[in-house]
């Protein structure tokens, strides 16, 4: 499977040659403030099948739920958030599900960091829920 993707500007683009191996919603505060919403569509895959072409900028964090190093990588031109790397899985990169060419199929398997789920928001049934990123909810 190839996916391809872009920011709002068109600065920077990518490009993954594998199947994802998740899409995951993720609650977590880091994640609302990341993308400006209430959760984030998150697609994981490969770190080594990301090709990305032009240079985004990395703002390291730590992660406010669990205290983990994160790179948050994003267009210095327009802003656009792209891609996150954990340091405690440096073999998976994620792809921010918004800035997908062909977002369609991409529907999210799991949920975590329900515990910071907005009351507002419907958590679904049918998916695989996490209270944090590990135990199931």
């Amino acid at each position: 499977m190839t996916m391809t993707g872009h920011c709002l500007c068109g600065a920077i683009s990518y490009q993954v040659e594998a199947e994802p191996a998740a899409v995951v919603l993720c609650h977590c505060d880091d994640c609302q403030r990341h993308s400006g919403a209430a959760f984030s569509v998150n697609v994981i895959v490969p770190r080594s099948a990301l090709e990305i072409e032009g240079s985004p900028r990395v703002y390291g964090t730590t992660g406010t739920e669990n205290g983990n190093d994160r790179e948050r990588l994003f267009c210095g031109e327009c802003g656009s958030p792209m891609f996150t790397m954990l340091a405690e899985q440096p073999e998976i990169a994620i792809v921010k599900a918004g800035t997908l060419d062909d977002r369609s199929g991409f529907a999210p398997t799991a949920e975590i960091w329900c515990q910071r789920a907005h009351e507002w928001v419907d958590t679904s049934q049918t998916r695989v829920r996490f209270e944090g990123d590990l135990a199931p909810g």
